[in-house]
C-alpha cells in the first residue's frame, strides 16, 4: 500500500495544535486568545487526512458496509465510550456528581442531535458525533464522488449546507454548524488526494517537489488573511470560513514540512500514531492536574505538565487497548 508520510505528520501537527489550544486558550486575552484559535483549525486537517485514510484503504481492500462498521467502531468508537467511563468515574469519585443524562447521550450517540448535549462532559467531543457520521454515510459519498463533477458537488453541497444554516441562525448550535455536510468537501478532497496516490501513482516526493515554498507562502498569506478577516469581523462570511482556514492552516504546516527539520517531523508523524487517543484524553487529563497542581507550581509548570502528562497517557491507553485481543483485528495495518 503506498502511504505519505506527509499525511502522518499533517494529522499529528493538527492533534498536536488543537490539544495545545485547549491547554493555554482559557489563560489569554484579546490578541493571544485569537490567535491560539488557529489551533482550532487542525480539526480540518484531521478530516481531510481521515478522508484520505479511509478511501486510500477501500481502494485497496473494498469492505462490505458491515465490516466497515464493524473496525471503524473498534478503532473510534470503543475507546470512546472507556474515557467516558472514565469522566463518570472521575465525577463520582472526585467531583462529586455526574451528569447520567450526558454520559448516556454519548453512550448511544444520540447527543448529536441536541445542542447542550453534543458538548456536555467535555466540549472536543463534538467532534465525535461529526466523524462518525461520516462513517454512516461513507457508502454514498463514495457513490457521490465516483458520478462525473461529484467533487465538485461535494463543494457545492458543504457551501449550501453553511449557507442554510445561517439563514435559520443556527450556526452556533454544534448539531447544525458541525454536520458532516458542513465538513464534506475537505473530507472528499482528501479522497480525491487518496485517488491520485492510487490510480494515477503520486508520490510523496513528486508532490513536494512540485509544491515550491511561494507557493506555500501564497497559500499561508492568503488562507491565513482571509480566514482572519472572515472569523474577525464574523457575520454572515463567517459561514465560508472553513475554505481559507484550512488552505491558510494546511500551508503552514507544510512550510515547516519543508524546512526538513527531520527531528520535528519525526515527533509529528510519531504523535499521529497515537493522536486520536491523545484528542480523546487531553480534556480529563487536564481536569486532573489542574485539580491536584493548581497553586503548588506556577501556571507555565502547571501547563507543561498538562502537555506532557496527557502526550503520555494518551501513549499508554493506546497500547493498552491495542493489546486487547478483542480488539486486536481493528487495528491491522489498513
Amino acid at each position: 500500500m503506498k502511504k505519505l508520510e506527509v499525511i502522518d505528520y499533517l494529522r499529528g501537527f493538527a492533534i498536536f495544535t488543537i490539544v495545545l489550544m485547549h491547554c493555554v486558550q482559557g489563560y489569554l486575552d484579546g490578541g493571544l486568545h485569537k490567535a491560539a484559535s488557529l489551533g482550532g483549525a487542525g480539526v480540518h486537517v484531521f478530516i481531510l487526512c481521515s478522508g484520505f485514510g479511509l478511501y486510500l484503504s477501500y481502494l485497496n481492500k473494498p469492505l462490505g458496509y458491515k465490516d466497515f462498521l464493524k473496525r471503524r467502531f473498534g478503532k473510534v468508537y470503543f475507546p470512546y465510550v472507556i474515557v467516558i467511563a472514565l469522566y463518570a468515574l472521575w465525577g463520582i469519585t472526585v467531583a462529586g456528581g455526574m451528569n447520567w443524562e450526558a454520559v448516556a447521550s454519548h453512550v448511544f450517540l444520540y447527543k448529536m442531535f441536541d445542542s447542550e448535549l453534543d458538548i456536555s462532559l467535555c466540549y472536543p467531543f463534538w467532534f465525535i458525533s461529526t466523524i462518525i457520521q461520516f462513517y454512516i454515510v461513507f457508502p454514498l459519498i463514495v457513490r457521490l464522488i465516483r458520478i462525473r463533477g461529484g467533487y465538485l458537488l461535494a463543494l457545492l453541497t458543504s457551501l449550501l449546507w453553511a449557507t442554510i444554516v445561517g439563514c435559520l441562525g443556527y450556526e452556533d448550535f454544534r448539531p447544525w454548524g458541525s454536520f458532516f455536510l458542513q465538513y464534506l468537501w475537505e473530507f472528499a478532497l482528501g479522497m480525491w488526494l487518496a485517488e491520485k496516490v492510487k490510480m494515477e501513482g503520486w508520490t510523496e516526493g513528486r508532490m513536494m517537489s512540485k509544491l515550491k515554498i511561494w507557493h506555500i507562502l501564497v497559500g499561508v498569506i492568503a488562507g491565513m488573511g482571509l480566514s482572519a478577516l472572515m472569523a474577525w469581523n464574523g457575520g454572515f462570511l463567517k459561514l465560508y470560513n472553513d475554505i481559507p482556514s484550512l488552505v491558510g492552516y494546511t500551508s503552514m504546516l507544510l512550510l515547516v514540512y519543508k524546512l526538513g527539520i527531520k527531528w520535528v517531523n519525526r515527533f509529528f508523524c510519531y504523535t499521529s500514531k497515537t493522536g486520536y487517543e491523545w484528542y480523546l484524553v487531553h480534556s480529563l487529563t487536564f481536569i486532573v492536574v489542574h485539580h491536584y497542581v493548581d497553586g503548588m507550581i506556577p501556571i507555565w509548570m502547571v501547563l507543561a505538565v498538562c502537555l506532557l502528562t496527557s502526550y503520555a497517557v494518551a501513549f499508554f491507553f493506546s497500547r493498552l487497548y491495542k493489546k486487547l485481543s478483542i480488539i486486536k483485528k481493528y487495528y491491522q495495518y489498513e
